[in-house]
């Protein structure tokens, strides 16, 4: 609609200009409580969409928008006529202002070109799509409903004419895809300006009462310049005296709600206009919306613990990051989220929970190497200088709950290890191993696979013998990791890959004492266990939310106790054949649980492991079969964490040879 403007006191001719000129583009600026927009003399409807200051209609803070969110600051700028003097351009320059969004006709470019502030592309993007803004007759100033009706009609025709829709698809589309802060403006900065303005607004969500109040912030913005054109008016026709020059020369409310119900009527609400009317698509709305909106809750964040509340936590960081405001899947996925009212489950995986479980695994990893080597490392039943070859099988799963914040983890291992037992002399014997070992670890669509090869050394010494009475036993174990993740993002980020590799180390140091008890033999055993986990960093890639994941080490000790009864053998055949029963404890010290960190664009994440059992109950059932030299071993395990938060099963199959 053209805007009213009086050219001079000898001819007044009215010029209703009004057309639209929309949003922003950029890498999000954080956002601020307060408006601190300076306020310029040669160009005085220049603002901040954000927000009014205090003298002006405003709270002094910024806007607040539907679903927790706050406008953000220094992004889009609104304006009068760029005609700026020395101060105001040094002023406007310091901005950092991209791009300057001129939606003048050229006619009125010519008259009165823009002073483009320091930095800024010029850019014309003419809405009313034609040479010069429609000029209209004196006499409409003559008629107080004539006024109205011509605006209204003009600001419905933003609603109706193609070419004006084109032009403010335009202007929206150069909004989201530049990379900084824009200025947009008309000649006056509110009828052009100011329907591009409430556009920006409704996207960001401004409550309809706000929208509106910023809009007529143009007649105090303008006080001065209305007052003047006002002075001019009833000087060249008295006959005006007691008319209502804002609606004459400045904005009324009917304009603005003239051209909101034009869009109901037209499109059936503002997004079916902004997408049928103005070419916009989801994606670019939700540009448009997170370059101007900071949500300072997300959907589901209340009330969120544990890992789940660091991932929401690390979800929101990332607002103030180069993933919001671009067209990136995290931008996408994180405004329809907002719109949904829910995080789909995105903030259990997005924090990286399977690191620190992998290596709780890993630091865990002694444990089987104990249940398939023990069975061979204790000398007993070999001769002074005998030497018994091993080979063990072992597996098992092992699964931990959701619980306190933290996501379910299940953990499946498979491995061998092969090695060899010298009876030194009555007292000691000595074994040594090496071991490859298989495991995946899985929690929140996300798993691990590591693995390990490693060697194991220890002894065994009795103060008596090795058959009975007292002794002592000692064993250290150490690895190589190969590391392989793989974790699922839900929102449409894809998969997050990574690999490192890293070291497992282990000793333990235990006393017992071989009763015998016909028919069985009881072996009670207690001692003390170290292990140790250290994983390289690295970097994830294939996701927007791949992570930098630190280091990550660990080491703890438990204490251990044990109780062995193996029953007497019975012969079968050329067999001899004994069972055993296998009962264990385990307190860990320490605080059990591994955390990992990961960092993406500065914003850190941290995660602990599902895993934080400080005791763990173990119970087996053994069958050991020997024919001669050589000697078959089974075992069954389970075990049982802190209020069954944590289970498992494993099992062993060995066999040797003695020569």
């Amino acid at each position: 609609m053209p805007a009213l403007d009086v050219i001079s006191k000898r001819c007044v001719i009215l010029c209703v200009t009004i057309a639209v000129a929309l949003f922003f583009s950029f890498a999000p600026a954080r956002a601020q409580l307060t408006i601190t927009t300076p306020i310029l003399t040669s160009a005085p409807n220049f603002r901040d969409i954000a927000g009014l200051s205090a003298t002006y209609g405003g709270t002094g803070l910024v806007n607040q928008t539907s679903n927790f969110g706050l406008m953000r600051t220094g992004v889009f700028y609104r304006s009068s006529v760029l005609t700026l003097s020395s101060t105001d351009f040094a002023t406007v320059s310091r901005l950092g202002i991209g791009r300057d969004i001129d939606l003048r006709t050229p006619a009125e470019i010519v008259a009165t070109p823009d002073v483009v502030p320091a930095g800024a592309t010029y850019t014309n993007i003419n809405v009313f799509g034609i040479p010069s803004p429609p000029a209209t007759n004196a006499a409409v100033i003559a008629s107080q409903q004539a006024v109205l009706s011509l605006a209204q009609s003009g600001y419905r025709s933003f609603v109706t004419d193609p070419a004006m829709r084109a032009g403010f698809g335009t202007v929206l589309l150069t909004l989201a895809h530049d990379p900084g802060p824009d200025l947009f403006h008309c000649s006056d900065g509110k009828d052009r300006t100011g329907w591009t303005a409430a556009l920006l607004e409704n996207i960001a969500g401004v409550s309809p009462a706000t929208v509106m109040n910023d809009y007529l912030a143009s007649n105090t913005y303008r006080a001065k310049s209305i007052n003047s054109q006002a002075a001019d008016l009833l000087a060249a026709a008295p006959g005006l005296s007691g008319r209502n020059f804002n609606q004459i020369l400045g904005v009324d409310p009917s304009y603005l709600q003239a051209a909101l119900d034009q869009v109901s009527a037209s499109y059936g609400s503002m997004f079916g206009y902004l997408t049928q009317g103005l070419g916009l698509t989801q994606a670019d709305i939700y540009v448009l919306r997170a370059k101007m909106v900071d949500y300072a809750i997300l959907p589901g964040q209340i009330g969120a613990t544990g890992n789940a509340a660091s991932g929401a936590a690390f979800l929101s960081a990332l607002q103030n990051s180069p993933l919001s405001g671009q067209y990136t899947n995290y931008n996408y996925y994180l405004q329809s989220a907002v719109d949904e009212g829910t995080l789909g489950g995105v903030q259990t995986q997005a924090g990286g929970q399977v690191h620190a479980d992998a290596a709780s695994y890993l630091l865990r990893q002694s444990q089987r190497i104990d249940e398939a080597v023990t069975p061979y490392t204790s000398g007993q039943g070999l001769a002074e200088g005998q030497t018994s070859v091993w080979l063990a099988g072992f597996g098992g799963n092992f699964w931990t709950d959701s619980h306190n914040g933290a996501a379910s983890s299940a953990e499946y291992s498979a491995g061998s290890a092969v090695g060899a037992t010298y009876r030194i002399n009555s007292q000691a014997s000595a074994n040594i191993g090496l071991g490859y070992n298989w495991g995946s670890v899985g929690s929140s669509d996300a798993t691990v696979t590591v693995n390990t090869v490693l060697a194991t050394l220890g002894g065994r010494y009795g103060l008596s013998s090795l058959e009975a009475g007292p002794f002592a036993l000692s064993r250290v174990d150490a690895g190589w990791v190969d590391y392989q993740s793989r974790r699922g993002l839900g929102g449409g980020m894809g998969d997050a890959t990574g690999n490192t590799n890293g070291a497992v180390y282990s000793g333990r140091f235990g006393l017992g004492d071989v009763i015998r008890l016909a028919p069985c033999t009881i072996t009670p055993q207690a001692g003390i266990r170290a292990s140790g986990v250290s994983l390289n960093s690295f970097s994830e890639s294939g996701s927007e939310l791949g992570l930098n994941i630190h280091g990550i080490g660990k080491t703890s000790a438990s204490l251990l106790a044990d109780l062995d009864v193996s029953f007497d053998p019975q012969q079968l055949g050329s067999w001899t054949v004994a069972p055993a029963v296998t009962l264990g404890y385990e307190r860990m010290l320490g605080n059990p649980q591994v955390e990992s960190l990961g960092t993406l664009y500065g914003v850190a994440v941290s995660q602990k492991s599902a895993y934080d059992s400080r005791d763990l109950w173990k119970a087996g059932l053994g069958l050991t079969a020997q024919h001669n030299a050589f000697t078959v071993k089974a075992r069954f395990n389970g075990e049982l964490g802190d209020g069954a938060k944590s289970a498992g099963i494993s099992g062993q199959l060995s066999l040797a040879y003695s020569f």
